[in-house]
C-alpha cells in the first residue's frame, strides 16, 4: 500500500475511534431526553442547596455538601454551554459570600507548646467561613473552593465580550477569597510582620510520632508535601497519606492559576510563590502514583495506575475492610488488606486533581498524566471496581477491588457502616466516574445500562436497584433506604442523585 494513503487511513481510523469514545453518551442522551431530565431535577435540587447555604450563618460545614453536590451539575452545564444551569449555578455560589468573613483574627494549631490551638492577629485581614468560635473547617472550604475555582477557570476560557454579568461579578468578588484562602492554606500568615509556617494541614491520622510533634501536625500545604517528599514522617501507613484536603486544595489551587494565566493578569510575588508550589506538588503527587499489570477476566495483561495503595492500613475507617459478610460486622470481623486502596466514594477527589490536569498542565508544561496515565487509571476503576456483570453493575467498595465494609461503628455512632457494594456503587455515579469512559468505552456500556435500569418498570429492574442502590447505608445496625427511585414525586434527597449521576454522562 502507497504509504501516503497508508498514512490517510491510519488518521480516518483515529478519527472513528476517537468519536466512538466520545458519542455514544451523546447519542444515548439525544435519545433519552437526559437533559430534559437534568433540567427537570434541577429544581428539586436547588432548594436543598438554598437550604444549606442558609446554615452557613452558624455553621461552614454545609460548603462541603454545596460544593460535592453540585460540581458534576457544573461540569455538565460548562460543557454543554448550558447558559441557564450556569447562570442558575454562579447566582447559587454567590449567595454564600454574605456569610464569608473578613478577620485579623485567626485560629492557629500548635503554635504554643501544649497547646493545642491559639488566637492570632493578622497583619491582614483575610477571608474565612468559620464557626463561631473562629475554627475554620478546612475539609468544607477547600470543597466548596475546588469547585469555585473551577467555575473561575471555566469562565476564563470565554472572550471577555462573551460573559454575562453574573460570570463577571463571579470573578471579581471570588478571586479574592481564592487568594486569601489559597495563600494562607499554602505560604501561611504574618503576625506583626513575622511569618508563621504553621497551618491547617495534617497526617488526618491518630498515633502519629515524630521526633518533632506529638499531636496534630499543623502544617502549612507547603511545608507538608516537602515533608511528604523526604518521607520525614513515620510511624502507622496512614500518617504518610496525602488527604482530602490536600487534594482539594492542590487541584482548586490549578484551576485558579490557570484562570489567572488566561485572563492574562499580571503576576505578583504570591502568585509565583503559589506557581512555583503548585508545579513542585504534581511533582512530588505523580510519584505516588503507581504502575501495574494485573489480569482481567480471559488472563489477558492489563496495565492500571493506583494512588497510595495501602497507606490507609490501619485506620479505624478501613479496619473492616476486606470483612465480606452481610450481616453487620461485630469485633472478630476486622479484617483489613495491607494494599487496601481508597474508598472509591472519597477516591473521587483523585479524579477532580486528575482531570484538572488534563485540562491545565499546558499552562504549567508538566507532562503529567499522558493519555496513556488516563487509560491505566480507567482501567484501574473498571477491572477492579466494577463487578464485571453488564446484567447486574454494581461497584465494590475500594479502588484496590477490596469490597469489605467501611467505616463500621463510625463516630461512635454504633450499627453505623457501608456495607459490600455500598460506598462503591454510591460513590461511582455520584463522584463523577461515568466520565472515565472517554478513556475506556465499555464503561459506557455500564453507566447506560444503569440509566436504563433507573428509568425501566420492569420489575425485576426496580427490585435490582432498590436492593442495592436505594439501600446505600447501615444506621442503628439495620439497613437503610436512603433513595426512593420510583415514586410519583421524587424526594430532594433523590433529585440530588440523580442529577449527579445524570450529569456526569459526558
Amino acid at each position: 500500500m502507497n504509504r501516503k494513503y497508508f498514512k490517510l487511513l491510519i488518521i480516518i481510523t483515529t478519527m472513528l475511534l476517537a468519536t466512538s469514545t466520545t458519542s455514544a453518551y451523546t447519542e444515548f442522551s439525544k435519545e433519552n431526553k437526559i437533559d430534559s431530565k437534568i433540567l427537570g431535577l434541577w429544581s428539586q435540587s436547588k432548594k436543598s442547596f438554598e437550604y444549606s447555604i442558609k446554615t452557613l450563618k452558624n455553621s461552614p460545614l454545609e460548603l462541603y455538601f454545596i460544593g460535592s453536590e453540585s460540581f458534576n451539575i457544573l461540569n455538565y452545564s460548562f460543557q454543554k454551554k448550558d447558559s441557564f444551569l450556569i447562570e442558575e449555578l454562579l447566582q447559587l455560589y454567590l449567595k454564600t459570600i454574605p456569610y464569608i468573613k473578613k478577620e485579623k483574627n485567626y485560629v492557629i494549631y500548635e503554635l504554643n507548646e501544649n497547646e493545642e490551638k491559639s488566637k492570632i492577629v493578622l497583619n491582614k485581614p483575610i477571608y474565612i467561613w468559620s464557626y463561631k468560635n473562629g475554627d475554620e473547617e478546612v475539609i468544607a472550604s477547600s470543597q466548596f473552593l475546588f469547585v469555585i475555582s473551577f467555575a473561575v477557570y471555566k469562565i476564563s476560557l470565554i472572550p471577555n465580550e462573551q460573559r454575562s454579568k453574573t460570570m463577571n461579578e463571579f470573578i471579581r468578588r471570588f478571586s479574592p477569597i481564592l487568594l486569601s484562602h489559597y495563600k494562607r492554606w499554602v505560604l501561611g500568615v504574618k503576625e506583626n510582620g513575622k511569618e508563621i509556617k504553621l497551618g491547617s494541614f495534617s497526617r488526618r491520622g491518630w498515633g502519629c510520632k515524630d521526633k518533632e510533634d506529638n499531636y496534630i501536625y499543623a502544617r502549612t500545604l507547603n511545608k507538608m508535601i516537602t515533608e511528604l517528599d523526604n518521607n520525614s514522617y513515620h510511624g502507622a501507613s496512614y500518617c504518610n497519606v496525602i488527604a482530602d484536603p490536600s487534594l482539594l486544595t492542590i487541584a482548586g489551587l490549578g484551576y485558579y492559576l490557570a484562570g489567572e494565566k488566561n485572563q492574562e493578569k499580571s503576576t505578583n510575588k504570591t502568585i509565583e510563590e503559589l506557581n512555583s508550589f503548585f508545579i513542585k506538588s504534581i511533582k512530588i503527587l505523580s510519584k505516588k502514583f503507581k504502575k501495574s499489570t494485573i489480569k482481567d477476566l480471559n488472563n489477558r495483561p492489563i496495565d492500571i495506575l493506583t494512588f497510595q495503595e495501602g497507606a490507609w492500613y490501619g485506620h479505624p475507617n478501613y479496619e473492616y475492610s476486606d470483612y465480606n459478610g452481610l450481616s453487620f460486622p461485630k469485633e472478630k470481623d476486622k479484617k483489613s488488606s495491607y494494599f487496601i486502596g481508597r474508598d472509591v466514594s472519597h477516591g473521587s477527589r483523585l479524579l477532580y486533581l486528575l482531570e484538572m490536569l488534563v485540562a491545565t498542565k499546558d499552562k504549567f508544561n508538566i507532562e503529567f498524566p499522558t493519555s496513556n496515565d488516563m487509560e491505566m487509571f480507567t482501567n484501574s476503576f473498571y477491572y477492579r471496581v466494577f463487578n464485571q456483570d453488564l446484567k447486574r453493575p454494581l461497584f465494590k467498595n475500594y479502588l484496590n477491588g477490596s469490597n469489605g465494609w467501611f467505616r463500621v461503628n463510625y463516630d461512635s455512632r454504633k450499627g453505623y457502616g457501608y456495607a459490600p457494594y455500598q460506598i462503591g456503587s454510591l460513590g461511582a455515579l455520584l463522584g463523577g466516574y461515568p466520565r472515565l469512559a472517554k478513556y475506556n468505552n465499555e464503561l459506557e456500556k455500564v453507566f447506560i445500562t444503569l440509566f436504563k435500569k433507573f428509568n425501566s418498570i420492569k420489575k425485576e429492574d426496580r427490585e435490582f436497584i432498590n436492593k442495592f442502590y436505594a439501600k446505600s447505608i447501615w444506621m442503628e445496625g439495620k439497613e437503610r433506604e436512603v433513595y426512593h427511585f420510583y415514586t410519583k414525586d421524587i424526594d430532594i434527597k433523590t433529585s440530588i442523585f440523580l442529577i449527579n449521576f445524570y450529569s456526569s454522562l459526558l
